[in-house]
């Protein structure tokens, strides 16, 4: 009798696989484990009630200090606010302090200080702009071990960071749901209400509000007492305080809630691997045209002793290209970054690298010189200001870089950080649209100017903030400023050349009258000095 053949899962008898022991095998994956809580996430769902009521109170605290107040004496004490919250929370995580972060704590607080001290509009933006990117950098600085961390791995961590924030903004969802249910159990050992309780929430509150349009609808005495209840409420002050209240208290949670999880690897992988005969070919190149380059400028613009083409002259020639050098910089200082931290370690790609950080040096300087004669031709504006600060900050970036080419350890990240931070402090508390208003408004300026030129200067005097009003609303500082109260006095009609200097004069006059004791700011304190 024929014996049936048995089938199973394992064709090989005693369940042995000959090719189970093969390292050239597929095996079956497992399924993937869920990630582990890391000592902080763990502290960080334990404390759930104070990271939640602290948030929520953080967003009240944000929303009172910034809702439509960009430039007000809250605003230091928001910064103020912001860092003891970040402190504590990260006490509560068990994140010890680091004595270096004393440098990110005060360069946020001067910024702060400094938005309550301006009314420029560019000064704000980069203020802010500022306090963010240095509050970010604390964060990380704080929680990771990242005295050795090159520019590449910040850039990459800081992205990492800000995907994971993104990922965080619902989590107060899930971790007050797991948090009450943990109670619940820890006491009787059965689930909590609060899901039952949200349900209900979420039915009672449209149907509420369906159910009070029909009675508004069926019945006028009702109807009016709520129209007035609405007519005293400003409906769109009320919405856009709650938006970026609710706003807030989701992005402050998700942001302890992503650094909790500290997913950012410590760690530095080394990237130089790539053949430097790559980056020898292409900087090659590029140097023998920048020193072709250098040595114009030095014989034409520098010394000045040549020929130049026809129909130039040096005054001419000076004031061309300089936004242009300006982007080669920093292509140039892109360019040695990249070479350092790419390519593998030879002398000849440093020297070269070296030549290159020469001629950008020159480049710099030719860029600042035609800047400088660009403006004693046209004048002054913020613009022209911010790239002769630029240039300078990009001079004493690439001499870190060019310290950095011989030197592997030196920290060129946290040396750029205080560089540009400590520049742009200077910068902020420069007040330049001060600076704008005096040069440009001086006799000797005014005079060399054409009519044309003349009428463009003095509109883009209006555009200033009340950081200029010293100057521009002050008899000794500007020369219009007589005649123009003479014909105000006289009940004459304004001519063109004075026009500007009414708009300005008004738009002070709106500042000071909306000023109030939440926005109450300093320039245009002192500049309402100058209309009474």
């Amino acid at each position: 009798m024929e014996q049936t053949r048995q089938f199973t899962d394992n064709p090989y008898p005693n369940n042995q696989n000959p090719q189970a022991d093969s390292p050239y095998t597929a095996q079956p994956k497992p399924y993937a484990a869920k990630r582990e809580d890391t000592v902080y996430t763990k502290r960080f769902k334990e404390h759930f009630s104070f990271f939640s009521i602290g948030s929520l109170l953080y967003a009240i605290f944000y929303t009172f200090c910034l809702y439509r107040n960009t430039s007000g004496i809250t605003y230091p004490f928001f910064v103020i606010g912001t860092l003891c919250y970040f402190f504590f929370s990260m006490q509560k995580l068990g994140v010890p302090y680091k004595k270096d972060s004393i440098f990110y704590i005060v360069s946020i607080v001067l910024l702060g200080i400094s938005n309550c001290l301006t009314n420029s509009p560019q000064l704000l933006a980069m203020n802010k702009c500022g306090i963010f990117l240095l509050g970010f950098i604390l964060m990380i600085h704080t929680v990771y071990l990242d005295k050795n961390w090159n520019f590449p791995k910040y850039f990459c961590a800081l992205a990492q960071m800000t995907g994971t924030i993104f990922i965080c903004i619902f989590r107060p969802f899930g971790d007050m749901i797991s948090y009450f249910d943990a109670k619940k159990k820890a006491k009787d050992g059965k689930n909590s209400n609060l899901i039952p309780v949200l349900i209900g929430i979420s039915i009672a509150l449209p149907l509420l509000l369906f159910v009070t349009i029909l009675l508004a609808s069926a019945d006028a005495v009702f109807a009016n007492i709520f129209i007035h209840i609405l007519d005293s409420i400003n409906l769109v002050t009320v919405f856009g305080v709650i938006l970026m209240t609710v706003i807030t208290f989701f992005a402050s949670y998700a942001v302890y809630a992503a650094f909790s999880m500290k997913e950012v690897k410590e760690e530095i992988t080394d990237h130089r691997t790539l053949e430097p005969i790559i980056a020898i070919i292409v900087t090659v190149t590029l140097s023998v045209i920048y020193l072709i380059f250098s040595v114009i400028q030095i014989l034409y613009l520098f010394i000045g002793n040549l020929k130049l083409p026809d129909g130039y002259t040096y005054s001419s020639y000076a004031r061309e290209g300089f936004f242009q050098l300006l982007f080669v910089c920093v292509l140039n200082l892109l360019i040695v970054l990249i070479c350092l931290y790419l390519f593998r370690d030879n002398v000849v790609l440093k020297a070269i690298l070296t030549v290159i950080s020469g001629c950008t040096f020159i480049m710099i300087l030719s860029s600042a010189l035609r800047m400088l004669m660009y403006i004693n031709r046209y004048n002054l504006t913020f613009l022209r200001i911010f790239v002769l600060w630029s240039l300078a900050v990009i001079f004493l970036l690439m001499a870190g870089v060019t310290v950095s080419i011989y030197m592997n350890k030196f920290p060129l990240f946290t040396y750029s950080m205080m560089i540009v931070t400590v520049f742009y402090i200077g910068l902020s508390f420069a007040h330049p649209d001060y600076w704008i208003a005096k040069y440009n408004l001086n006799p000797q300026h005014i005079e060399y100017l054409d009519e044309y030129d003349t009428r463009d200067s003095q509109t883009y005097l209006t555009k200033l903030s009340s950081d200029a009003a010293p100057v521009i609303l002050d008899e000794k500082t500007n020369p219009y400023l007589e005649k123009y109260f003479n014909v105000l006095d006289n009940d004459g009609d304004l001519h063109d050349e004075l026009l500007w200097l009414n708009r300005y004069y008004h738009k002070i006059q709106l500042l000071s009258e909306d000023m109030h004791i939440r926005n109450f700011n300093f320039s245009v304190h002192a500049a309402e000095n100058y209309i009474h």
